[in-house]
């Protein structure tokens, strides 16, 4: 147990049993970000105890070629992310039968990001008072000023 001040910052838990492995498969999960295979018979990773909807992502991701590869990045969004973020992303994407991982960090930015309300008076939104013209000959004569100066 790692402790500063009054606060735990870090805890890990000890087993002292024979002939037995425990493994953390979040700690190990940076080396997933290097080989992605072993999500499939590594065995910090056997039986990883999940929730439901990212079991079902997993599940629809090993099924393709090159599905470690999404599902890890989907682990490392997790990591960044929180847990909670990544599991409601996954139960929308399930729910919307959207099992893409592009479609899941949608959902993820949207969950994370700030709404922004609009403005409620259309009136106060700034008013054009010229209408711009296209002009190509004061561009021209841009790049002949900036000849000029170099």
């Amino acid at each position: 147990m790692v402790v500063s001040g009054q606060n735990v910052i870090a805890e890990h838990k000890r087993r002292f049993t024979r002939n037995a492995s425990y493994f953390e498969p979040w700690h190990y999960l940076p080396l997933l970000d290097r080989k992605p295979g072993a999500l499939r018979d590594g065995a910090p990773f056997v039986g990883w105890q999940l929730p439901e909807a990212m079991h079902r992502v997993r599940a629809h991701y090993m099924a393709g070629k090159g599905g470690d590869r999404e599902f890890v990045d989907l682990l490392l969004l997790a990591q960044d992310h929180g847990i909670e973020v990544v599991e409601i992303a996954c139960e929308l994407a399930v729910e919307q039968n959207t099992l893409r991982l592009p479609a899941i960090i949608n959902l993820i930015n949207q969950l994370v990001e700030p709404v922004i309300a609009p403005w409620g008076e259309s009136h106060a939104y700034p008013q054009l008072t010229l209408r711009p013209e296209a002009d190509c000959k004061r561009y021209e004569t841009l790049c002949v000023a900036g000849e000029a100066v170099a």
